[in-house]
């Protein structure tokens, strides 16, 4: 199973702020997600078949996976932060994503994917 990004694509082309030990992480789980979101089996041949611009769009989606992996967690019920937080009397609530609206997000972003791979022929 290969990575559809790597750090050096996540830093200089989609201008990321993950540590390269997260996104190591994250590419994993997100080239998964992609797996599991396109109509046939991304061997290199095929990725090596696309266009170039096509090739960078499934690698900038890729980057995209890791970040909403980072700020909703791998799935929609994983829980990152503390749903409020109280301090010296001060409270802070943090307003968690519905799992429908985390579910819409990610859709958005796979819809990006380059047509070949997510329409069926």
């Amino acid at each position: 199973m290969e990575n559809y990004a790597d750090y050096q694509f996540y830093q200089e082309q989609y201008k990321g702020s993950l540590s390269e030990d997260l996104f190591s992480s994250y590419i994993v789980k997100a080239s998964r997600i992609i797996d599991n979101n396109v109509n046939k089996e991304l061997t290199k041949e095929v990725i090596e078949n696309l266009s170039d611009r096509d090739k960078y769009r499934l690698k900038y989606v890729a980057c995209e996976l890791c970040d909403f992996i980072n700020i909703n967690g791998s799935s929609s019920s994983d829980s990152k932060n503390a749903s409020s937080i109280s301090i010296d009397g001060v409270s802070i609530t943090n307003k968690e994503k519905s799992e429908s609206k985390v579910s819409k997000d990610k859709a958005v972003i796979l819809a990006q994917l380059p047509l070949e791979l997510i329409r069926y022929e």
